[in-house]
């Protein structure tokens, strides 16, 4: 049964004058949250303007790669909320929270190399947005001692998020409970809309005015049309469903095959046409069918054997290269095609996250090509406008030479070759700059291990026969810890 909205304003304000406990509120932009902090702005509002002591903060988590209509509502309505806040003295204080650098998703993926997520090797929920929202809720609630989650789950959505929202029963404190994370052990957990359904969240919407001035009619248009009417929920720890089959979620997911909801927004807006260049960007480059373009060395050097091939690592240099080209000339072409439609500044990668790129391909994975500053001019047909890097005494002509000579020795393994010879030549350019040599003779023996195999047949032999020899040392251990027992059976 739904509980009126009277009640859950009254138990609002219950809760909220009980304590000096701080709130967060989750807010994604989607209906459930909406109406969740829709009702706790209503029932502040309220009281006395003497009893809202207490402060309510709100995230919202931009991952910087979510569907660019949803970042703009959400952008926009964080900056209504603080306008709003301020003019009816309401003690509201809004905060979008993104990544940290390195954990951005085209560091990782373009810089790193990490290959695009999937279900064995999910690494895009913890980065994007469980280390921002967790690091703000933590730190709130250990200078304050304790805080008050406010999340806009219902029961009845899916099974996994009524599995979720089971974790939280059970309090000791009336319609609240205790965080089931660890690192939120201080976090008490309200779910303002847990008995309320779909169409009770539109009805509230619809017919009650939003009180920081954003439309709910428009936010239910951009919600008609799509496939499925859920909506990313803000993450806090990993046993939050993913929202890959959410209306509101990011463009980059490959948990699903397709972005139904850009799709959607695409057929059936005009205006949001403009979009489609990231469409196309997204099937073709992101794709979970990858091995081919992979490294058979995982990230560390390692060999690790799966039913008898070895699991491939990170993208290559040379995909790498292509999803950068491709992800810039898209940003172009949507930059200039939203701007006609009133969608300004839409970026897709920031100049930060392009420094960074450069810094990790050159610094850490030794390809002192640079190929950055090159890839970048080729597409804009503009100078790079990042800050120079300390460059090498080698030019295009030089690794054209050094390819060539590696293609001569050993055609079979030129790229490792290659690979091998470039990176001893860009530890030892390094080692010159930095004057650190104390640990120049590991990151050799390094390089040197982690490119000792020809070709990936080479490496998958050494690693099967590895694996047959622990296996064996494994059984003769078994059998000598058996033979010790017998003999101590007999002694006995």
């Amino acid at each position: 049964m739904s509980t009126p909205v009277d009640t859950i304003i009254a138990e609002i304000q219950t809760l909220y004058q009980s304590d000096s406990i701080p709130w967060i509120i989750g807010y994604s932009g989607g209906k459930d949250s909406t109406a969740s902090l829709q009702l706790v702005w209503k029932a502040v509002a309220q009281l006395p303007a003497s009893k809202r002591t207490k402060l309510i903060y709100v995230i919202s988590t931009d991952t910087l790669v979510e569907n660019p209509v949803i970042a703009s509502w959400v952008s926009n309505s964080l900056e209504c909320m603080r306008h709003a806040a301020d003019a009816q003295n309401m003690p509201i204080v809004p905060n979008r929270l993104v990544p940290t650098l390195e954990n951005r998703f085209w560091v990782s993926l373009i810089g790193k190399g990490y290959p695009a997520p999937r279900n064995r090797f999910r690494w895009c929920t913890d980065r994007l947005k469980i280390s921002a929202s967790t690091k703000f809720i933590k730190e709130l609630s250990e200078s304050n001692g304790e805080a008050i989650l406010v999340l806009g789950q219902r029961r009845g959505e899916s099974n996994a998020r009524d599995k979720v929202m089971d974790t939280y029963s059970g309090s000791t404190r009336d319609r609240l409970s205790r965080n089931k994370d660890p690192r939120l052990s201080r976090v008490w957990v309200y779910l303002p809309v847990e008995t309320w359904t779909s169409d009770d969240v539109w009805e509230y919407l619809i017919t009650d005015d939003n009180p920081w001035g954003v439309s709910n009619q428009e936010l239910f248009h951009i919600y008609r049309g799509a496939t499925q009417d859920a909506e990313c929920p803000i993450v806090v720890d990993t046993s939050t469903p993913s929202c890959g089959d959410s209306r509101f979620g990011c463009y980059v997911c490959t948990m699903v095959s397709q972005d139904k909801s850009m799709q959607a927004m695409i057929q059936n807006d005009d205006q949001k046409a403009w979009m489609q260049p990231i469409l196309d960007f997204r099937n073709k480059q992101l794709t979970t069918s990858d091995r081919d373009v992979r490294d058979f060395r995982r990230m560390s050097g390692q060999l690790k054997v799966l039913n008898g091939s070895l699991i491939h690592g990170p993208y290559l240099q040379s995909k790498r290269v292509e999803l950068l080209r491709e992800l810039l000339a898209t940003q172009k072409m949507v930059k200039q095609a939203g701007d006609k439609v009133g969608y300004h500044n839409v970026e897709l990668i920031s100049l930060e996250e392009l420094q960074e790129i450069r810094r990790i391909w050159v610094e850490e994975k030794g390809e002192i090509e640079d190929l950055l500053p090159g890839i970048y001019e080729s597409i804009y047909q503009q100078p790079y406008p990042g800050k120079e890097i300390e460059s090498v005494p080698l030019d295009t002509s030089d690794f054209e030479l050094l390819k060539t000579v590696t293609e001569e020795l050993d055609p079979e393994a030129a790229e490792t070759l290659y690979r091998l010879t470039r990176s001893l030549l860009a530890e030892q350019f390094q080692a010159q700059q930095t004057l650190k040599r104390s640990q120049h003779l590991d990151r050799l023996e390094s390089i040197l291990q982690n490119n000792a195999f020809r070709t990936e047949e080479e490496a998958l032999e050494f690693a099967m026969s590895t694996q047959q020899q622990e296996s064996n040392e494994q059984q003769i251990d078994e059998a000598s810890d058996d033979d010790s027992s017998d003999a101590s059976t007999v002694l006995a």
